[in-house]
């Protein structure tokens, strides 16, 4: 370069110095041949002055595969005058580098035209990219793939399977058997590590080119790709099942854990990778319905039933949008008096033609389609409305209103919150309140139902065990629940006069419940003899046809002016 005189050869070292202690590596090029290289070029890419002046800084540092984006990148500075862009390049010793490059057009009198190339080493910034992608797309616990990225392989493969008929593959949608026990029982910590165990067990058992993702919670999808018969695919099952076969070890800790196993193959109808999913799920489902630690595969039948199902969850909505149903109350009555103690809170569907149905069929269709808590405040709100207008006459202050809650509604993170929002708005005794749990909810998971009963007790609520007898609750369990009363099962008492075995179990409870202080509500009585068998046993409160249905507020009003119970109620 043309020094220019005393005051050029300053400027030049001037300018030198500079170059030399900017962070980026820089390299300077007269034609296609190096002059100049700083020190942190040396420091990025390995190479000496000595071994790179006068060589092509292309032949370099540029890798075979990237020959035709560098000559792009010559031709674009050129029309240009600069060009940015991230990329790769290779150092001394081979190793590919990532790099932001900035490449700048310069011309000196009398020379050829050069570059100026600036480098920046962005390895750590391209490993911060990686990690936040394998975050977006992975499960933080497991390291599995998530939802997102479960999906989008899926819908790949179904696009395979478009081109390709003979390119089958299924869904499987894996949940642990009373997983919540485990937190309940060894803490989150030790539910964490068993998870972390059952993605290994999946791993492991599952073909290089399959899939497993962890979706929520308890919640697994396997991708089973290439599938060349459904004898492949029970082969794979039963692999699955296996897993679950043995306890998991944990912490020092042998947990045994079941899973309910949901397969379904992919159809022309499945039109979107997340129709797959939702038909491996009911099948899940269905496996879960049969006791768990099996696997159901979706086929035609489950179609049709799906498809009633999903007729049903709109006809559901449709239901609870319009308010089309009603609070029907069936009298209980102290069995030596014969007097109205109180009424269960019943649903009934209005149909179109005025007449009333039950609810009871689609009352687990609103917990699984997440409809559980919108009916549960409707149900609430009407309930206690009855009782506040009820309660204006002096002669019925004291009878109670029974509701029955779902094991979803029982434990909602909103239930407790309901119910103190919906008692502050309405001036009533809540101690007049019974909520009725099924046995088979408290035995889910005590420890939360313990936690819950004890926050519905503060409230003032009284709780009745319903459907007691059905499976017969660990007794040690009972002591520690805040419970009101015992609420026989209906087909207790509908055996107590065939059955001595079953007259001695009920004389047993009746005496167990009086024990710890709790009354003994028999439901579903129907015939003298049972009721004969009720009082010679000392249950204290008896509900059932032999006495009145379910009725319609009015009919109800008239059996509470009544008071006691005299003659049987021809059914409404």
């Amino acid at each position: 370069m043309n020094s220019g005189g005393e005051g050029g050869i300053e400027s030049c070292q001037l300018l030198r110095s500079m170059v030399h202690s900017l962070p980026e590596a820089i390299a300077i090029t007269s034609g296609d041949r190096l002059v100049y290289i700083n020190p942190e070029f040396t420091q990025l890419f390995g190479y000496t002055p000595e071994q790179v002046t006068g060589q092509s800084l292309q032949h370099l540092l540029v890798p075979k595969d990237r020959q035709h984006e560098a000559a792009m990148m010559l031709e674009l500075v050129r029309q240009r005058g600069r060009v940015a862009v991230d990329t790769v390049r290779m150092d001394a010793r081979g190793n590919p580098v990532d790099v932001s490059i900035v490449l700048g057009l310069f011309t000196e009198p009398g020379h050829p035209f050069g570059l100026v190339a600036s480098y920046r080493d962005i390895r750590g910034r391209r490993q911060s990219e990686a990690r936040l992608q394998h975050f977006a797309l992975h499960d933080i616990l497991t390291g599995l793939p998530n939802r997102a990225l479960f999906l989008d392989r899926l819908k790949l493969a179904m696009a395979r399977r478009s081109r390709r008929k003979d390119l089958n593959h299924a869904v499987m949608f894996v949940d642990l058997d009373r997983f919540k026990d485990v937190n309940d029982t060894h803490g989150h910590a030790v539910g964490d590590a068993l998870l972390v165990e059952v993605a290994n067990r999946l791993r492991g058992a599952l073909r290089p080119h399959d899939t497993a993702a962890r979706l929520s919670g308890d919640e697994f999808a396997l991708l089973l790709d290439n599938l060349r018969s459904m004898e492949d695919l029970r082969l794979i099952a039963d692999r699955i099942l296996q897993e679950f076969v043995l306890p998991f070890r944990v912490e020092g800790k042998s947990i045994p854990i079941g899973a309910s196993i949901g397969v379904a193959m992919c159809a022309d109808d499945h039109q979107l990778p997340e129709h797959l999913l939702r038909d491996a799920d009911y099948a899940m489902y269905r496996a879960k319905q049969q006791g768990g630690l099996r696997c159901e595969i979706f086929d035609s039948q489950m179609q049709v039933l799906l498809i009633r199902r999903t007729e049903r969850e709109s006809e559901m909505r449709a239901l609870l949008d319009r308010q089309d149903y009603a609070m029907w109350y069936q009298p209980y009555y102290q069995l030596d008096t014969g007097i109205l103690k109180g009424f269960e809170s019943l649903l009934r569907w209005r149909r179109q033609n005025g007449t009333f149905e039950p609810l009871r069929d689609m009352l687990q269709m609103a917990d699984d389609s997440g409809m559980a808590m919108q009916l549960n405040r409707e149900t609430l709100l009407r309930s206690c409305e009855q009782l506040q207008d009820w309660s204006q006459g002096t002669a019925a202050d004291s009878f109670t209103l029974s509701l029955n809650v779902s094991a979803r509604q029982f434990y909602h993170p909103e239930m407790i919150g309901l119910v103190s929002s919906v008692l502050d708005a309405r001036p009533i005794d809540p101690h007049r309140l019974i909520f009725e749990i099924s046995e088979s909810t408290l035995n889910e998971t005590p420890r939360e139902a313990l936690r819950i009963l004890e926050r519905l007790a503060e409230r003032g609520v009284q709780i009745a065990v319903d459907n007691f007898g059905a499976q017969l609750a660990p007794l040690g369990t009972l002591l520690h629940l805040p419970l009101n009363l015992i609420k026989l099962d209906c087909e207790l008492v509908a055996s107590v006069t065939q059955h001595p075995k079953h007259l001695a179990a009920l004389h047993s409870i009746t005496d167990f419940g009086h024990s710890l202080g709790l009354r003994v509500i028999a439901q579903g009585v129907e015939e003298q003899a049972q009721l004969d068998a009720l009082r010679a046993a000392g249950c204290d409160m008896v509900q059932g046809y032999l006495f009145a249905p379910a009725v319609e507020p009015s009919m109800a009003s008239d059996l509470l002016a009544r008071g006691v119970w005299q003659s049987p109620i021809a059914q409404a």
